[in-house]
Order: structure tokens, then sequence, then C-alpha cells
């Protein structure tokens, strides 16, 4: 009886957010997000590891287990869902008496917040290949409304790079975690039964995963959809969702049974890729979001180089897969905590802003591995993976070096800009923004477990980290930052040349320039040159505004004419051809 009791909790950690996410358009039901993700957190703190439960009602048959794996993640995104749904809260409380409110704006925001908290709880908790996909998919759809929550012009271009983008992934997972089922015959393979996976298979289950890590050059809508989301989105879409890559690569691909020495080099040389990209974009960025998105690329590149150690020397598997996941958990907290903190800092009254800015740089200093931190357990744990690799990967030391240096220049821009910014609110409006005091009290509460996580984590030998490469680190930023003062600093040429988006940014400028030359050449050369200067001139004389004709409001923001139909559509088709594929199979 006891152990049904606890298998029940796997089933409500998913399906409570599903339940509650149906009320949540209520105006007065404003409170719902945080309690969605209680019986989440219960599970993974109180439910013993190695608990499942089989439901052969349930699609075509859903198991759920709590692993080890299951459990660290379902702990620290639990908590991160928690610690946002407060801030989703407090962003749609009731007006003021006498003020009006969209009703409709709030009950979309909190159901849609909390049906991606239930797919991604049921990817997290399904131990075979639909629960994983359909929780992914749900999860993915539901997140696309998130990022266009606000309705201005950059999130709606925003939302769209990621709609494209997303269903890109999931069509080519969907065909990845098709080909497993038929390779494998089980839709629960074993890692002895995902040996027999060919390279297609593992291809596409690696590119439809990467598009949510945002792995170079997948990670297009990345640093386009963090700053365009409400706070609380960007926190859990950094924090818990872009993970999600993670977890399945190490369900579905044969991590510590085989060696994969050619797919093993391949993903190193793509984390080194996007690590060191990412970390150069991002001291180029002006937007404090935008800098956290970038150095969420870049910490999922180290992720993806991590599992390319893995599958070159599968021997490490019992000591690198807990690592990888602690260095997940510890990031997932630690960047949900910085985008929250930044949403903090330009909301929260004048006399919260101390203690804002002291989080702020305690957390920065666990992102950078400094001593005494989450971070630098996390890197501890990580060592073996890389001092036992042969001498031929011996430059990425080096190469790791650098990018440690270059993620403490990172946070050090962060903190200045974020001490440069100045409050919006003033004495005057405080009472007004009275309902920000339960975020801060949740904020300040998730800082303060990230900041008491080594001393629970590990032992005292893990704490100190890689003292002297932050140093290093401090030394230069310190030396960049006193060159700036000093009006000497060259690198500021740099400061907002690279748009969000680079790549994106790079092809619509190709793009753009291209069409100039054609209709140069189509009429006469200096008329159209003419004409497209002036049009430029008009559009940067005037900037997009709510105002203007074309802007649309948040509420009719996810009301495109095509965008629901179409994902629908696809989706459902999508599940069809599963559901066909399945049954054809039990058929035969």
């Amino acid at each position: 009886m006891l152990s049904d009791l606890s298998s029940a909790w796997l089933l409500l950690a998913w399906v409570w957010p599903l339940l509650l996410a149906v009320l949540a358009p209520q105006p007065r039901l404003w409170w719902l997000p945080p309690p969605g993700a209680l019986p989440a957190l219960l599970t993974a703190v109180l439910a013993p590891t190695g608990l499942q439960l089989d439901l052969p009602w349930l699609i075509l048959g859903t198991t759920l287990g709590l692993d080890a794996t299951a459990r660290l993640y379902l702990l620290f995104t639990a908590l991160l869902w928690l610690v946002a749904g407060v801030f989703a809260a407090s962003m749609h409380r009731p007006a003021p008496s006498g003020a009006k409110t969209d009703c409709w704006q709030t009950g979309r925001f909190n159901a849609l917040f909390l049906l991606a908290m239930a797919g991604h709880f049921w990817l997290i908790l399904g131990l075979d290949l639909i629960s994983f996909y359909v929780g992914f998919a749900m999860m993915g759809l539901a997140s696309y409304a998130l990022v266009v929550h606000e309705g201005t012009p950059e999130a709606l271009q925003a939302g769209r790079v990621y709609l494209i983008m997303a269903l890109l992934g999931e069509v080519v997972l969907f065909a990845g975690l098709t080909m497993i089922a038929v390779q494998t015959g089980s839709m629960q393979p074993s890692a002895h039964q995902l040996t027999q996976l060919d390279d297609l298979t593992i291809a596409l289950v690696l590119l439809g995963l990467a598009v949510k890590a945002g792995i170079f050059p997948l990670h297009l809508w990345l640093p386009l959809a963090h700053p365009a989301a409400p706070v609380a989105a960007s926190a859990v879409l950094s924090g818990a969702m872009i993970k999600v890559a993670l977890l399945g690569w190490l369900r579905f691909l044969p991590v510590g049974a085989v060696a994969w020495p050619h797919w093993g080099s391949a993903l190193v040389l793509m984390g080194v890729l996007t690590l060191l990209f990412a970390l150069i974009v991002g001291l180029t960025q002006r937007d404090l979001k935008v800098i956290l998105a970038y150095s969420s690329i870049s910490k999922m590149g180290f992720l993806l180089l991590l599992l390319g150690v893995l599958l070159l020397e599968p021997e490490l598997a019992p000591v690198g897969v807990p690592a990888l996941v602690l260095y997940v958990a510890h990031h997932g907290l630690v960047k949900g905590g910085l985008f929250l903190g930044v949403g903090l800092r330009k909301q929260a009254g004048q006399g919260w802003q101390p203690l804002i800015l002291a989080g702020l740089a305690c957390l920065a200093l666990a992102m950078v591995a400094a001593p005494l931190t989450s971070g630098a357990v996390a890197k501890y744990v990580t060592k073996p993976l890389l001092t036992e690799l042969p001498a031929t990967w011996n430059w990425l030391g080096p190469v790791l070096i650098l990018a440690n240096v270059a993620t403490v220049l990172l946070m050090a821009r962060l903190l200045w800009l974020s001490w440069q910014l100045k409050s919006p609110v003033t004495p005057a409006t405080a009472s007004a923004n009275s309902h920000q005091r339960g975020p801060v009290i949740a904020w300040s509460l998730l800082t303060g477990v990230i900041l008491l996580l080594p001393l629970v984590l590990y032992r005292p030998s893990a704490w100190l980290g890689d003292a002297p490469g932050m140093m290093a680190g401090v030394a230069l930023a310190a030396a960049v930052i006193w060159l700036t003062r000093l009006g000497l600093n060259p690198l500021l040429a740099a400061v907002g040349r690279i748009p969000p988006g680079d790549l994106l940014a790079a092809f619509s400028l190709a793009t753009h320039r291209l069409r100039l030359l054609h209709m140069r050449r189509a009429d006469n050369p200096a008329n159209v040159w003419r004409q497209l200067q002036t049009r430029l001139s008009a559009q940067r004389a005037t900037p997009p505004s709510h105002h203007t004709k074309t802007a649309r409001t948040p509420a009719t923001a996810i009301h495109e004419p095509l965008t629901w139909p179409v994902v629908g559509a696809l989706w459902l088709s999508l599940g069809a051809a599963l559901l066909l594929f399945l049954l054809a199979g039990q058929l035969d």
C-alpha cells in the first residue's frame, strides 16, 4: 500500500500542474504558478530512488521512474520552477483598486507557464521514448507563448525564430526516437540495446536536442528569446528547459556502453567552438539578459564537450555521468537566480537594491567557480573527465583556461552593467511595487540555497576550485575596467557591433544587400539607392512602438492568423504518425 502511494507521486508530480493549467485562466487564481511545482519538489525529496510506475493505459504504455539522475534533475528544476512561479504570480497580481487589469493576459500566461512546467516534469520522470517526446513537445510549444507574451515587435520576431527552430528540432528528434524504437525493439531501451544504433540515428538525436541546448550554430533562437520573454520565463528557459537536452543524450545515447571515437571527437570540437564563440559574442553585448543568454550557450558547449569525453572514454561514465548532472544542477540554479536577480534589479524598489546587487555578486562568483561556491565543487567533480584524456587532447587545457578567464570577464561585465543600471522605481512609486516583496524573499532563499550547496554536496577539498585561473580573470577584468575609466580601452569599439542572434543578423544583412544589388541592376541605380536610403533613415528615426499601427497588444500577440493552427496541425500530425507506426509494429 505504501509503495502504491509512493508511486502515485510520480504521476501527481506532472499531472498536478497540468490540472492547475485548466484553472489558471480564472483571474482570482492568479497565485497558481508556485503551487504547481510543489508535488514534484516533494517527490524529489521524499520518494525513494528506483521508484517506478507503469501506466499501460496512457498513450501506448508509459513508464514513470525516479532514478538518481531523474531525482537530481527533478529536485533543482522543481525548486527553480517554484521560485520563478512566485515571480510569475507577482507579475500578474491583481492591480490596486480602481486600476484596470487584463485578466485574459494574466490567465493566459499562467496557464501556459503551468503547461510548460507539466511537460518538463513529464519528460524528466518518463523513462520511455513516448513520454520524453510528448513532454518535450508540450514544454516547447507552451514556451513559445511565454516568449511572445509581451507582444512587442522584438518578442514577436524572437517568437517566430523560436517556433521555427523548435518545430524543426522536434521533427528531427521525433525521427531519431522513432529509429531508436525500430532498431532496439523497445520503447525503454537499455544502454546495451543502444549500442545497436547506427550513425544516422545518433545524428538525429544529437541534432534534435542540440536546438534546445543552443549548440552552435543552432543557438540563434536563444539570445533573441531570453531578453524578449518575461523574467520568470527567461529563468526557467535558461535554468531548466535547455538542460533537458543533456538528459535526453544521457538516456538515448550509448553513454558508457561502448566507445564512439568519431562521435566523441565531433562533440568535443563542437563543444569547444560553442564555448568560445558564445563567450566572445557575449562580451560585446549591452543587454543584461542577452549577456546571460550567451553565458548559457557557452556552458552548454562545455557540457557537450564533457559528453564527448564520455563517448571517447566510456570507462569514465560511472564518475562522469554524476559529475555532468551535478554541473547541470549547479548551472541551472545559478543561471536561473541570475536572470531573476536581473529582473529584480530593474523592477524592485530602491530599498531592495543593495541586497539584490550583493546577491548578483554571489551568484556571479558561483558562475566563475570561485572558491567556496557551488561552481568550485561542480568544476572539481568534472576534472577527472579532462585529466584522463589521451595526449592528443592536451590542447584542451589551455583552451579551457582561456575560457575560464573569458567567463570571469563576462560576469564582471554583467556586474558592471548591473551596477550602472538605475532602478525605475522611486520612493513615490514604492507603494505600487510592494508586490515585489514576495519575489525578493523567494529569490533570496534561492540564493541562500546556492550558497549552502558546497557545504552539502562535497568535502572541503573541493571548495577551492580553480583559484589561480579565477584570480587571473579578476586581475584582467580590473585592468579592463581601469582602462575603460581612463578612456583607453580599445575593446569598447567592439561593444554593440554584434547584434543578438549574431549569425541570423549576418544572414539578414547579406540577403538585404543581395536585394539591393538586384534592384540596382534592375532599375536606375541612383534612384533606387536614394529610395532605399530614405526608407532606412525613416525606419531609424521612428523606432517600433506599441502605439504604432503595426504594434500588437500582448492579448493578441499569440493569435496570429496561421501560427497556432499550423503549430497544432504539425504537432498532431507527428503524434498520429508515431501512433500509427507503433500500432503497425504491434500488429506485426
